[in-house]
């Protein structure tokens, strides 16, 4: 009877070489740097609100020059409260998220990309509001499509965070991450909206962000007490 030959040994392939775990840290140092930023756009905002010069105004009255610079004070109020909306849920994701690695960084700073060239996006809408032109759409709807635009890292940093188990805080509630995921997810799609208003009138796409400021300012606590009384 033949001898059985002997099996081959059983190649070891990359796919089975056991992962190397993430690095993580803990979320602190990033929402102190995202702090920073937040801080940094805001400021950016208030050094372009200009005080009219001496040779600008000529023989008109002070306070009237400055009340005919009221479109560059609207563009910045709002804008200033859309990074206020950002910054609060901004903080509201990280009670849920403890931990950060690699990838929650890097969408985490897209998020901050966004957030640091609202300013430039303000002075613009500030600078041709009024002109009831072509011009004045498109500053509208740059600058919708922008706020629009960072919703998109606003989810992904707080879907990507709240979904891996090692970086979710260990006693965050499941349920309350659910209504929050839904409350979130509809920035986008809302914004964009409100951003194409634009075309039917400026003023009406201005007015959609105004509610939609106070729409996201309302504590997550509340949309767990809806559901609840629902």
């Amino acid at each position: 009877m033949a001898a059985k030959k002997p099996k081959p040994e059983k190649q070891i392939t990359t796919s089975e070489t056991p992962l190397p775990a993430p690095v993580l840290s803990e979320s602190g140092r990033t929402v102190a740097y995202s702090d920073a930023i937040f801080s940094i756009a805001l400021t950016l905002m208030a050094l372009e609100i200009k005080i009219p010069s001496p040779e600008q105004i000529g023989a008109k009255n002070l306070l009237v020059a400055l009340g005919e610079a009221w479109p560059a004070y609207l563009s910045f109020l709002i804008s200033f409260m859309i990074i206020t909306v950002v910054w609060t849920n901004h903080h509201t994701i990280f009670r849920y998220v403890k931990y950060v690695d690699h990838n929650l960084t890097i969408l985490n700073n897209l998020l901050l990309l966004n957030i640091i060239i609202i300013p430039f996006c303000s002075e613009m809408l500030g600078e041709y509001i009024l002109l009831g032109n072509d011009n004045s759409k498109i500053a509208a709807l740059i600058y919708g499509g922008w706020i629009a635009l960072g919703g998109i890292p606003f989810n992904l940093v707080w879907r990507y965070g709240v979904k891996k188990e090692y970086l979710r805080n260990p006693e965050a509630n499941l349920a309350e991450i659910e209504v929050i995921s839904k409350h979130f997810i509809k920035g986008p799609y809302i914004y964009s909206f409100v951003t194409l208003l634009a075309f039917i009138n400026v003023w009406l796409s201005i007015s959609g962000f105004i509610i939609l400021i106070l729409m996201y300012l309302i504590p997550t606590t509340w949309l767990f007490r809806k559901k609840k009384q629902v």
